[in-house]
Formats: structure tokens, C-alpha cells, sequence
């Protein structure tokens, strides 16, 4: 009885300790006074599934925090958001990319600098 209660344990653990973890990163609505509600979340796990590995890859040297920050700004249209990529640094933050993402499209673009599409 206690090698089957013991095999349960073993197994049960092993199964989480293989699984891919989720990637770490801060987000922020400025307009909202930092709390983002349910679609601004879902805009930043847009924004992440498709551009994680871009961004971290960028800033994998950073020693303060490795991951990327992301601002959510909602335009004035409906369903258009304007994110922020940022790197955190231990005096001040660096602006990475703009993206704009139309959440009901679930369609995300890197913006240029002066707001034109790449």
C-alpha cells in the first residue's frame, strides 16, 4: 500500500516539473490608473503569443528584469488597443516597440517610429 501511495506521488509530480512554463512578464493600463480589466488582458496574451520570444530575445542580458513590460493604451476606436514593449531597467524604462492590436480581429502589427506598419 505505501510503494502504490508512494508511485502516485512520484507520478503526480513528475508530470508538472516537464511542462513548458509561462512566460514572465508585467503589464500595465496607465489610463486605468494601472489596473487592466479582462480585454486589456486579452490583448496582452495576444501580444505576447506572438511576440514572447522577440522581445525577450532582446532583452535576455538585461540583469534588473529579463522579460518584457507591456503598457496598454485603448485608442478611441472600438476594439483598437496601442501596446507599449518595454524593457525595465533599474533607473528608468526603454521603449522596445509600439504595437497596435485589434482585439475583435485578434490582429497584432509592429508599428515604425512614426507610426507607419512594418
Amino acid at each position: 500500500m505505501k510503494k502504490l501511495l508512494l508511485l502516485g506521488f512520484i507520478f503526480g509530480f513528475y508530470t508538472p516539473v516537464n511542462a513548458e512554463q509561462y512566460p514572465i512578464h508585467k503589464f500595465t493600463c496607465p489610463k486605468t490608473g494601472g489596473e487592466c480589466n479582462e480585454e486589456e488582458r486579452a490583448v496582452v496574451k495576444l501580444v505576447n503569443d506572438k511576440y514572447w520570444k522577440m522581445l525577450s530575445d532582446r532583452i535576455k542580458e538585461n540583469k534588473h528584469y529579463k522579460y518584457p513590460w507591456y503598457f496598454v493604451y485603448k485608442d478611441s476606436r472600438e476594439c483598437k488597443y496601442t501596446v507599449g514593449a518595454k524593457e525595465d531597467m533599474p533607473t528608468h524604462v526603454v521603449n522596445m516597440e509600439w504595437i497596435e492590436v485589434d482585439i475583435c480581429k485578434k490582429t497584432s502589427k509592429l508599428l515604425y517610429r512614426d507610426g507607419r506598419y512594418r
